[in-house]
């Protein structure tokens, strides 16, 4: 019985190998890789691209956003909601920005929130309107405080 594990060990490892590559025959020519010669311009290197911080919420969602412009700067409104770069301010509760996902007018922000006494992790999406003054998130639209 170890007699036949061992030969089918060393068939399967036989079929595994790689043959090594036959070499050219005498008519055939070669390609080697040359190097550039003075006169062969040297590839210009990219520029590195941008960093990109997945957990800063983009400029055009920042502000106070609220769903009476009468009730902005006051806290008047529990629809008040401030977006900062790394933070969200809602009426009781805030949150520190874990991950921001999307782009252009919807976003996708995970943050770890408290308040009332709790804390959660939760995800929000927000989009922004065209003309960029109002913002819809979890069904309420809330216009830009100037």
């Amino acid at each position: 019985m170890m007699r036949h594990v061992l030969l089918a060990l060393l068939l399967v490892l036989a079929a595994c190998s790689e043959e090594p590559a036959a070499p050219p025959a005498a008519n055939e020519s070669v390609e080697r890789p040359t190097a550039p010669g003075p006169e062969a311009p040297l590839p210009t290197p990219k520029a590195p691209s941008p960093a990109v911080d997945a957990s800063t919420i983009p400029a055009a969602f920042r502000g106070e956003w609220n769903r009476t412009t009468a009730d902005c700067g006051t806290g008047n409104n529990d629809s008040r909601l401030r977006i900062e770069a790394k933070r969200l301010r809602f009426y009781e509760s805030s949150g520190d920005v874990v991950a921001v996902h999307g782009e252009g007018r919807t976003i996708t922000v995970r943050a770890r929130y408290s308040g009332e006494g709790e804390t959660w992790e939760d995800a929000r999406s927000f989009t922004l309107s065209q003309d960029g003054n109002t913002l819809s998130a979890d069904g309420i639209e809330r216009a830009r405080c100037r």
